[in-house]
């Protein structure tokens, strides 16, 4: 008996963690996916921009796959060599114009043209030159490893089936489960119940028959029956 209930503890704890987790991802998806702008690579929420890494161009500073945070509140008259800036790049492949956004190092300064490098150090200076207007952020310095793809598969169909849908359809298929048993539960009791209740009324009317089958010889009896002459 002893096991058995521990045994009903432990699951009904794992239950309780299980909800909590599937409450926490709900939460985490809908702060991601409902209150967020998404451009391209880049991630707005709450005022707070940032960029999923792409490919391992800043390598050493951040890697592919990475969620890095930039802020766009900054000067760009006061851009200098070696800060690492995030800016529109417009190229056209097979005829077809694409706009992305990229984030790079400042390697040198030529009046109005700034040229990029990433920090891989495989890499050369990018072949083509920005400007100040064409900059909208520069990095913090702060990211998360591995959080850009994550945050990308959540917001991708199958990772809101993994991380949303199916969940929910387990926590579903729990509660169900739950409420069978409780009812199963319930019924055996009340049936338990109703036998007792049964019980006592069929021996209430014993009780009161017999009292009543007393009652009755007792009214019977003649008096000074037995009485000697």
């Amino acid at each position: 008996m002893e096991v058995t209930k521990k045994g009903t503890r432990a699951w009904k704890i794992v239950g309780n963690v299980v909800f909590w987790v599937l409450i926490v991802v709900v939460v985490f998806y809908s702060v991601v996916a409902l209150f967020s702008k998404k451009e391209e690579n880049m991630t707005s929420f709450f005022g707070l921009t940032a960029l999923t890494v792409k490919s391992d161009s800043m390598k050493t500073t951040f890697n592919k796959g990475d969620l890095i945070f930039i802020t766009t509140d900054f000067d760009s008259e006061n851009l200098n060599p070696g800060d690492v800036v995030t800016y529109l790049v417009t190229t056209t492949v097979n005829g077809e114009t694409e706009t992305y956004y990229n984030t790079h190092r400042i390697s040198r300064i030529d009046g109005v043209f700034i040229y990029t490098q990433g920090d891989n150090p495989e890499l050369s200076e990018d072949p083509y030159y920005i400007t100040s207007n064409d900059v909208i952020g520069m990095y913090t310095g702060v990211h998360l490893l591995g959080m850009g793809t994550f945050i990308d598969f959540l917001k991708s169909s199958t990772g809101f089936f993994l991380f949303i849908v199916l969940p929910c359809l387990a926590f579903l298929v729990y509660e169900i489960f739950r409420f069978v048993k409780v009812y199963s539960q319930y019924q055996v009791q009340k049936s338990m119940n109703d036998r007792v209740q049964m019980q006592e009324e069929a021996l209430a009317a014993a009780r009161a028959q017999l009292e009543q089958e007393q009652k009755e010889k007792a009214d019977k009896k003649v008096p000074g029956e037995n009485d000697k002459e």
